[in-house]
């Protein structure tokens, strides 16, 4: 699982990193910080989810319903990590219903919003890549 957990992990953070390059945080864990476990993992992965849906759903509100990138890469998470697909997919419809309620019609402060989603989930993915890491 760790393997495939990392691969997840790589690869969302590659594809999250291209677009929010400019926003990245240091992924390096705190001094201190307590071992990380299943529990974390699965809150990482809960939230990491609810990220990309609401950023799917910002997206497709400016750019249409064409673009898939988001749902895409929910769907590669979802591949690799099946034991969690029901948590998965109910956290990326969190996330779409919850920006869908705060956000009507684009406009700036939605494309602000879906940047600001994708530095989130830049963060996160490079959190769980960091636990693999060592």
């Amino acid at each position: 699982m760790k393997l495939r957990s990392l691969a997840c992990a790589a690869v969302l953070a590659a594809a999250l990193a291209a677009p929010a390059f400019a926003q990245q945080q240091p992924a390096q864990p705190r001094q201190g910080e307590p071992v990380r476990g299943e529990d974390w993992y699965r809150g990482q992965l809960v939230e990491l989810s609810e990220v990309l849906g609401g950023a799917h759903y910002l997206r497709i509100l400016c750019d249409g319903r064409g673009d898939q990138r988001w749902r895409d890469y929910m769907r590669g998470v979802i591949e690799r990590e099946p034991t969690y697909n029901a948590l998965l997919v109910e956290g990326f419809n969190r996330g779409y219903r919850n920006e869908e309620a705060r956000f009507p019609t684009c406009d700036q402060t939605t494309r602000q919003m879906e940047a600001e989603l994708r530095a989130r989930g830049l963060r996160v993915a490079q959190g769980l890549s960091a636990r693999h890491a060592n």
